[in-house]
């Protein structure tokens, strides 16, 4: 009975919606002279009406026009009336709004996207410290020099030197902080003592990336971990940022890549590293088992080493001053 009850009103519904555009059809069919059109301003509102035709001529049209006035302000005023309660913005407007929404848009390689809400300006070290990031002033400015001395991030897949600063920037760090803070303050212990002993034998190495967040995992190409799964510091794998237990190693000039990765499979189980994929990913070393004994011997012999440098030079300063 109710579905009936609704057909039937839905049926007068639609009756009534056909007669009035029958009616209108027949209205403006019926006005074969052009419309006059007029808009003005009232109250935040713009008011657009159309006036009816000029009536045919009469006496009293004359003296208007004797009197000064226009013969069509005496027109019949609105036949039909639109409202916009919100009229467009005058041009100063939109065009600081378009200002903004440009301040607003970051445009990152071939895509817009918007900013992450984290702050964009590179962290200084000492921000760093403040909350409470690692950092090990020593290791990391070294580790940071490998870094550099293969500027060209390059492999097999093409180019990707833009990656890592890109993921730097969308974290609001420094490149340097990004790449050599978000590992393990441990596994930088065993790299820096790694490296010292390459460059000790004349072993040029350098990093094709190193800290790798979610996002930085996702720019990347070939053969790799899913998204938060990464050892270079997938969310889900290692906790994130500061917590990186894997670099790609590579090369820098005047060596060939292929000395770097013979050096770590002779040498990496010394220093707690490995080399796990030789053949899918021979770039990629890791920390190898449980690292932490062989982390805290480098630490306090490397703490050691800079107490005994430090005593050293207080020593050269007071016999100078003699």
């Amino acid at each position: 009975m109710i579905l009936s009850r609704g057909v039937f009103a839905l049926k007068i519904a639609t009756g009534a919606l056909l007669a009035a555009i029958v009616a209108l059809a027949i209205m403006n069919y019926q006005d074969p002279e052009p419309s006059a059109f007029g808009t003005e301003s009232a109250n935040n509102e713009t008011i657009v009406y159309r006036r009816a035709p000029p009536p045919s001529a009469r006496p009293q049209d004359s003296d208007a026009a004797d009197h000064g006035e226009v013969a069509g302000s005496s027109y019949p005023r609105a036949v039909q009336t639109i409202r916009f309660v919100n009229p467009e913005p005058p041009l100063s407007i939109a065009a600081a709004a378009r200002d903004a929404i440009k301040r607003v848009l970051i445009k990152v390689g071939a895509f817009v996207a918007f900013p992450s809400r984290e702050s964009t300006e590179p962290e200084s070290s000492e921000m760093r410290r403040k909350r409470g990031t690692v950092v090990l002033d020593e290791i990391d400015d070294y580790l940071w020099e490998v870094y550099q001395r293969a500027p060209i991030k390059k492999d097999s897949s093409g180019d990707f030197t833009w990656k890592d600063p890109t993921a730097a920037k969308r974290m609001g760090l420094s490149l340097q902080d990004y790449v050599i803070g978000g590992m393990d303050p441990g596994f930088r212990e065993q790299l820096y003592k790694a490296g010292r002993a390459m460059d000790a034998e004349g072993i040029n190495w350098s990093m094709l990336s190193a800290f790798r967040d979610d996002y930085r995992q996702r720019l990347a190409a070939g053969f790799k971990a899913r998204g938060g799964n990464s050892l270079h510091g997938g969310s889900r794998r290692t906790g994130g940022y500061g917590h990186g237990r894997a670099i790609d190693i590579t090369a820098g000039e005047g060596t060939n890549s292929e000395e770097v990765w013979k050096w770590i499979d002779a040498h990496g189980a010394k220093y707690g590293l490995a080399r796990p994929m030789p053949g899918r990913d021979p770039a990629h070393i890791q920390q190898r088992g449980e690292s932490s004994k062989v982390v805290s011997v480098f630490r306090k012999k490397r703490l050691a080493d800079g107490g005994r440098r430090q005593r050293h030079k207080s020593k050269v300063k007071v016999a100078s001053a003699r």
